[in-house]
């Protein structure tokens, strides 16, 4: 069998394209950090910026080879007391930034395998409603880090 290339490079081109184009819709994840943990302690949390894509998205889900579980939640005021609630998805907006961030909206990763020492990275899978899995690796920072959001 002979293959013609001048009438398959087109096609291979647009294939490319498309995959690239489809790409570009995705969300983008940049900054992805975590807290170190206490020797004993089996729950962290992880931080992230996710610079939403053409298209709204969600994030939906996220596990972890270093967890048994990953769970969204957010931080909520109610009564003037902040309170940690479980949700179900994160709204990302066509073209906004959205900040997973303490005291805000974050990844919680329970039943760590061991602590999570400063200088160490992992990998952690996002999974989002319309967009495919997005591997991202996390650096651990300092127990005391509060990413730029410290009180005044």
């Amino acid at each position: 069998m002979k293959l013609n290339l001048p009438r398959l490079l087109p096609a291979l081109a647009l294939s490319i394209a498309a995959v690239a184009a489809q790409a570009g819709d995705a969300p983008t994840v940049s900054g992805a950090w975590s807290r170190a943990t206490p020797p004993g302690v089996e729950v962290g949390a992880a931080y992230m910026v996710i610079q939403g894509g053409d298209r709204a998205d969600r994030l939906v889900g996220a596990s972890s080879e270093r967890a048994d579980m990953v769970h969204l939640h957010d931080v909520v005021e109610e009564d003037g007391v902040a309170k940690m609630r479980s949700t179900e998805e994160v709204e990302i907006p066509a073209g906004q930034r959205i900040e997973l961030a303490p005291k805000g909206k974050h990844l919680m990763l329970m039943g760590l395998d061991a602590p999570l020492v400063a200088g160490q990275t992992f990998p952690l899978t996002l999974q989002f409603a319309e967009s495919a899995a997005q591997t991202v690796t996390v650096t651990v920072r300092a127990a005391t880090d509060d990413g730029g959001h410290s009180q005044h």
